[in-house]
């Protein structure tokens, strides 16, 4: 997934495109790619490994493989359809878009349920 990031970052190097995509929802994508999927995921992992060895018990290895499977599944349906829309010249803190848009909006909030209850079944393991 960082590599996804990546690139994204390549496509931002160049001077004639990042002046197209920038303050777009693409660099928002590019951003969340690059540091959520790198540090966010690497956290979790860390906690699903070693906070039940500081407890002294075991998680459940099936609740560990939907979660991360949840989360992964989230992070991308959320993250991956902000690139077309940074390619359709959406700009990033807008409350309104037009409703030519809403597909891919209600697809990325689709994605943050996800995420949600992901997150909600790592605070219940």
């Amino acid at each position: 997934m960082f590599t996804v990031g990546g690139l994204t970052g390549i496509v931002l190097a160049n001077r004639t495109i990042d002046l197209l995509y920038h303050d777009t929802y693409y660099v928002v994508a590019h951003f969340h790619y690059v540091l959520r999927m790198g540090a966010v995921f690497t956290i979790i992992v860390g906690l699903t490994n070693w906070w039940p060895l500081f407890r002294g018990t075991n998680n459940n290895s099936n609740l560990r493989e939907v979660q991360f499977i949840s989360l992964f599944i989230g992070v991308n349906v959320t993250f991956f359809p902000m690139h077309f829309l940074g390619i359709q010249g959406i700009p990033r803190r807008y409350s309104e878009y037009l409703t030519a848009f809403s597909y891919w909006h209600r697809l990325a909030s689709v994605g943050r349920t996800l995420r949600m209850l992901s997150t909600l079944l790592l605070f219940f393991m």
